[in-house]
């Protein structure tokens, strides 16, 4: 598999969000998630049946979740949202917020036995841990779409809807700066994957 090898959805163009609203953005960032899931499992399922280990394709995996779910979505919710939920009466120590930021905390637990796992070879732990990524988020997303996003259109008013989404489009815009110091050339991105899966 040739570095970039998971496509437009994770080989060095992320689908940076631009919509009507917070909420849809976030919307659409759990889509591209999802899809990024579907094709975590599938090559999950290439490596429990000893395929060939595309070492490429999991780099791509890490950086995407380093870069697009870690550094982009979550930080919207934890730096952004959950805050101005708080400050509407929810507690930062527990309830719908605390449980989500550890969710997320396991979601990059997960990520770095990824990362082990990849390091050493370990196809059993490399598909074990995979798994477990797929179905913490897969459930993640789902309270996050029927529970916290009607929440935020409760408790939030249009005002605070409208500086929330000028939030999340400084912090994208800072997110793309960082991205294109880190690979600024066509090609960078990619050859990076490629040494790490040499």
């Amino acid at each position: 598999m040739e570095p970039g090898a998971m496509g437009g959805t994770l080989g060095g163009s992320f689908a940076w969000a631009s919509t009507d609203g917070p909420i849809e953005v976030l919307l659409g960032e759990h889509r591209t998630i999802l899809q990024v899931l579907d094709e975590v499992e599938r090559e999950s399922r290439r490596v429990e049946a000893e395929q060939a280990l595309r070492e490429a394709f999991w780099a791509d995996l890490l950086r995407f979740l380093d870069e697009f779910d870690a550094g982009l979505h979550h930080a919207k919710e934890e730096r952004l949202l959950f805050p101005a939920l708080e400050a509407h009466g929810l507690a930062a120590d527990h309830g719908p917020t605390a449980s989500l930021r550890d969710e997320h905390l396991r979601s990059r637990f997960w990520q770095q036995r990824i990362d082990a796992a990849l390091r050493e070879r370990d196809r059993n732990r490399l598909a074990a841990a995979a798994g477990n990524l797929v179905d913490l988020t897969r459930a993640h997303v789902l309270k996050e779409n029927q529970i916290l996003f009607p929440l935020v259109k409760r408790l939030l008013d249009p005002d605070e809807l409208d500086r929330l989404h000028r939030e999340f489009r400084l912090l994208a815009a800072d997110q793309r700066l960082r991205t294109w110091i880190r690979f600024p050339y066509p090609g960078t991105a990619g050859a990076e994957a490629g040494a790490a899966g040499a």
